[in-house]
């Protein structure tokens, strides 16, 4: 399942809450974007058909429930990139951020640590 960056916003709202919500308690905590409320209704009802949320009717107001974690898209989408640009190797993926400056040595440190843990 794919977001787009608006729909990741609208589910980091969701996950941040950690609650089923409704859209008008969406559309307060997302007030700054300056969505109307039928394109905030919209996002919700692809996010609903794309499998990324549940709706739940309670009497005259739908209430949206993540059907995943933010760790779990988080992975998903990591393992895209990784696929689509890389080829499955993490190896090439870690010397292209490193080659570019993208890591520090105190990460790269990190990230050695870590893989010695696991």
């Amino acid at each position: 399942m794919r977001l787009s960056a608006a729909e990741l916003e609208i589910m980091e709202q969701i996950w941040r809450l950690g609650r089923p919500v409704t859209a008008a308690e969406l559309a307060q905590a997302l007030a700054d974007k300056g969505w109307k409320p039928t394109t905030l209704l919209t996002f919700l009802a692809r996010m609903a058909g794309k499998g990324a949320l549940t709706v739940e009717k309670k009497g005259k107001q739908n209430h949206y429930t993540a059907c995943i974690t933010s760790e779990e898209y988080r992975a998903g989408e990591a393992r895209e990139v990784l696929t689509k640009y890389y080829s499955g190797s993490v190896k090439s993926m870690v010397a292209a951020l490193y080659q570019d400056k993208a890591l520090t040595s105190g990460e790269l440190d990190e990230l050695k640590a870590w893989l010695e843990e696991r």
